[in-house]
């Protein structure tokens, strides 16, 4: 085999690889800025939808434990805090505002890989709602709680409980260092 038929393609896919990895980088830097900016939005979004009277948060340097990813305090005293428990089809992204006195002021999932139509009906108010005003102890209610699970989708309830109980526990631990 001629060696002339080897290099030729080879050097002109490298060429067209280094020109199109080139590209990339340039679309990357360029939507980079914009998509922290997204994402910041939708973060302050989530927050002020699970804590309404907050009107600014601060990301507290705090002790993580269990599934927590994050705790924010927010103006009014209250905590946001942002939680991963596992679910049916992975982590169950999980935003709960938890009031000063320790009483849930709303949930939110905010990402989850959960089966559509099942444990993905944890996005639905009918379901996340059920939250707002709830301290002490959450769990559905086939473990004794008032919260009442996703049709088939008990799994999926359970880690928003979890996520939902881990954020209480933290607050009545440590909200009055912050």
């Amino acid at each position: 085999m001629d060696s002339k038929a080897v290099v030729k393609p080879a050097i002109v896919l490298l060429l067209i690889s280094a020109i199109a990895a080139g590209i990339l980088g340039v679309v990357s830097e360029v939507t980079a800025a914009p998509i922290a900016a997204q994402n910041e939005k939708s973060l302050n979004e989530g927050m002020q939808a699970v804590m309404p009277d907050a009107s600014s948060f601060e990301l507290l340097d705090a002790d993580l434990t269990g599934t927590i990813t994050a705790v924010y305090k927010g103006d009014n005293g209250g905590f946001v805090i942002t939680t991963e428990p596992g679910g049916f089809g992975g982590a169950v992204k999980t935003m709960v505002g938890i009031d000063a006195d320790g009483t849930i002021t709303g949930l939110r999932v905010t990402g989850h890989s959960e089966t559509a139509g099942l444990g993905a009906k944890a996005t639905d108010p009918s379901f996340y709602e059920q939250f707002t005003g709830k301290s002490g102890s959450v769990s559905v209610t086939k473990d004794g709680g008032e919260i009442v699970p996703i049709t088939s989708a008990t799994i999926t309830s359970r880690a928003v409980c979890v996520g939902a109980q881990e954020a209480l526990d933290w607050v009545a631990a440590n909200g009055g260092a912050y």
